[in-house]
């Protein structure tokens, strides 16, 4: 099927599954929520496979895994793959955190991440690991995102890889998006009071260096980044911003969900529903953020990052094919 004939047939499944939903929110399942997710981004997808959002290429990674958690949209999953094998033919996945999402979509696929439009994108990642353990000279995000893909393709990242995670974290518990935490200049959050530092301890970056560090068991923490979490909560609408402060948004609040879930830990009291009350069940889709009480307009991004969140699975995600966890070291 053509992929202009799919949004269409993703378009109408939406409505049919969500007409079958139970008239009561609360009794509708998660499982079902991510379906309904998912047909919603189907929905959305381009006619060259891509699904737009916060980056064509980017999302397209993100939406690939969500699919796969999601258990549905394979059609749409394999366009999308399509224009992703597309991409890295022609050069186009540069930056070690494209390459990082890339690498989890394709392993998440069930596909080979070593033999993929004909590169390896394993090799690309390994290739860049420094002696003190930095893959390339990557934000901290980038890097996390790096040792998620090397673990999703079944490598254990070494003890200097994690360890250079473990040293860049904030007093506060939290990791900034940017760049380590320094002592000679940095505070608590890690901001160095100047105009140009633009990035402190956020939510997001925090939640994936959690996710990284606790699927090899390298959680020696020097402080736990669950005291943070909690501090950035917000009291309002119960879930997570990108730090304290920002009210409650879709992919924060599911990518906390998701690090709590990786270290075996009680999800918050409340923390699920602040997700799920994004969710517009007329459409399946997921709100970014709030308009003042009221959830925002249908965002894609906020939706793949929704599904993950929804179903409590920590990434990587590991599909068909893929291997129960990392065996092999790098």
């Amino acid at each position: 099927m053509d992929p202009m004939r799919r949004r269409i047939v993703a378009a109408v499944t939406t409505a049919i599954v969500l007409l079958a939903l139970p008239a009561s929110a609360g009794t509708i399942t998660d499982q079902r929520r991510a379906r309904a997710g998912a047909a919603f981004v189907a929905s959305m997808q381009k006619p060259n496979g891509s699904i737009p959002a916060f980056s064509p290429i980017g999302s397209s990674a993100d939406a690939v895994v969500s699919f796969v958690a999601a258990q549905a949209r394979a059609g749409a999953m394999a366009d999308a793959l399509a224009y992703l094998r597309t991409q890295v033919r022609r050069g186009n996945i540069d930056g070690i955190g494209l390459v990082a999402k890339v690498t989890q979509a394709v392993v998440a696929a069930g596909r080979d991440p070593r033999s993929f439009g004909g590169e390896n994108l394993v090799g690309r990642l390994r290739s860049r690991i420094r002696d003190d353990g930095h893959i390339g000279r990557s934000a901290v995000f980038d890097h996390a995102l790096a040792v998620l893909a090397l673990e999703a393709a079944g490598l254990r990242p070494s003890k200097a890889v994690t360890g250079w995670l473990l040293d860049a974290q904030c007093p506060s518990g939290g990791w900034a998006y940017d760049a380590p935490y320094d002592s000679s200049i940095d505070d608590d959050d890690c901001f160095d009071g100047s105009v140009d530092d633009f990035f402190t301890a956020d939510t997001n970056t925090t939640a994936y260096v959690v996710m990284a560090l606790e699927h090899v068991g390298r959680n020696g923490y020097g402080v736990s980044p669950f005291p943070f979490f909690a501090d950035s909560r917000d009291a309002t609408h119960g879930g997570w911003g990108y730090t304290s402060g920002f009210g409650t948004d879709a992919n924060s609040t599911a990518l906390v969900i998701q690090a709590y879930e990786a270290a075996d830990r009680a999800i918050p009291s409340g923390g699920l529903a602040a997700l799920r009350a994004l969710q517009d069940l007329d459409c399946g889709a997921w709100s970014f953020n709030y308009t003042g009480d009221v959830p925002g307009p249908p965002d894609v991004g906020a939706t793949i990052g929704a599904i993950p969140g929804v179903l409590r699975r920590a990434f990587p995600i590991l599909g068909p094919g893929a291997g129960a966890g990392p065996s092999r070291g790098c």
